[in-house]
């Protein structure tokens, strides 16, 4: 018998009920009951505990959601249940990641799925147990994640997923995921930014429109953090992490941390990424890709309408603000800021002509570029002796015969 569509497929449907449970689960407040049944807000500006404005803003993110869940395909064995039958399982296991965010992963599993037995289900296969919890672990972090034998999916459709261990935590497994990905360096890549002394570099060079104008790069947009600004010289690209609505709600998340902290409160809780990984990807978007000038905010209405990119980069009265204390330099993207800066010094040739004229410009045609000049030199001396011997030949030639 042939699964139903619902059973190959059950998150491939999401409401706008889910995505208000979602809320919930990942930054702790829930839109209000005219948002979730599409009606117009009767709170407005009134109200400011009413979230509906955060969740217009979160719209780009509720897409990925939609996407990214669509793709889950249960394991069906037998009469084995599945892991995750609703949008409430998998939000079910959101909430069990953030209140253990410090248990192994493997004990976090086998507690999760115990209680499920417990409470009347029957064991679920191991494998659809690890595809939930990675499901989960790419939605709260949006970094593409997989359990150490399960990666060869994603590895055949050319995505290098981040691995979550078994015996490494949550939290664990976001730190290393930063600190492989974007190993924190010191000197000429920990790029200061612009309002401190002796930066490396002038971060207004790094525009888009410089990139576009001189590189000659397109921005194209991730949704895998991993991503964010890594250049792509054969096909002259520049991937863009873009969820700015994102970033802001783990910004606001981090801050509450900070105020859990001092008032002594319990702060095991996972709150989100690391506020400096948060704020320099703001930072990057807001103060050096898309500036406030009107060309660079053309290009990213442009990117916005044409390539989806999250239309909160286009907020220039932002919610989020940067205090002075908090964002020194670049530590994870200063390595990424220096690959732009060369690139736009020196410029990967594009097109035949621009290749052709590159392979010329090598060291080892340098002499061979200077016998071919002496040896025009000569020829052009030869040939200009020979007019001149031809020229004196007709002039005594007219001399010797005056009358002919």
């Amino acid at each position: 018998m042939i699964p139903s569509y619902e059973l190959l497929y059950p998150l491939a449907k999401v409401s706008r009920s889910d995505f208000a449970k979602l809320c919930v689960a990942l930054w702790e407040w829930r839109p209000c009951a005219d948002w979730i049944a599409e009606r117009a807000c009767q709170h407005g500006y009134l109200d400011p505990a009413c979230r509906c404005q955060d969740a217009e803003r979160l719209g780009p993110f509720f897409e990925f959601y939609r996407e990214t869940t669509a793709c889950y395909i249960p394991e069906l064995t037998g009469d084995s249940p599945q892991a995750v039958k609703t949008h409430d399982d998998l939000i079910h296991v959101i909430q069990h990641i953030k209140l253990h965010p410090h248990i192994p992963r493997l004990q976090l599993t086998t507690e999760y799925f115990a209680a499920c037995t417990r409470v009347g289900m029957l064991d679920v296969p191991s494998n659809d147990q690890n595809r939930a919890f990675s499901l989960a672990a790419r939605v709260m972090t949006m970094l593409q994640s997989c359990v150490e034998d399960q990666c060869d999916g994603l590895l055949e459709a050319g995505t290098q997923p981040a691995i979550w261990h078994f015996s490494k935590s949550f939290n664990q497994f976001v730190d290393c995921v930063i600190v492989r990905q974007y190993p924190l360096r010191l000197g000429p890549y920990s790029v200061a930014i612009p309002q401190y002394p002796k930066p490396t570099f002038t971060l207004e060079s790094l525009s888009v429109k410089k990139l576009r104008r001189v590189a000659k790069l397109k921005l194209v947009p991730t949704n895998d953090l991993r991503d964010h600004l890594a250049l792509d010289k054969k096909n002259g690209t520049v991937a863009v992490y873009h969820f700015t609505s994102v970033l802001k709600e783990h910004l606001r998340a981090g801050r509450e941390r900070e105020l859990h902290d001092a008032t002594g409160m319990n702060t095991q809780l996972y709150y989100g990424l690391p506020k400096q990984l948060v704020l320099e990807t703001l930072h990057t978007l807001r103060y050096v890709l898309f500036p406030l000038d009107s060309e660079s905010q053309s290009i990213l209405r442009s990117l916005v309408a044409k390539d989806k990119f999250d239309a909160d980069n286009c907020d220039v009265n932002t919610s989020w603000q940067l205090r002075e204390e908090e964002l020194i330099a670049y530590e994870y993207w200063g390595s990424r800021l220096v690959d732009l800066h060369d690139e736009l010094e020196n410029p990967t040739p594009r097109g035949f002509i621009e290749t052709w004229m590159e392979r010329k410009s090598g060291a080892r045609y340098i002499m061979m570029a200077t016998l071919a000049g002496v040896l025009i030199a000569i020829l052009l001396g030869i040939l200009s002796l020979a007019v001149s011997i031809l020229q004196t030949w007709i002039t005594w030639q007219q001399w010797k015969h005056p009358n002919t």
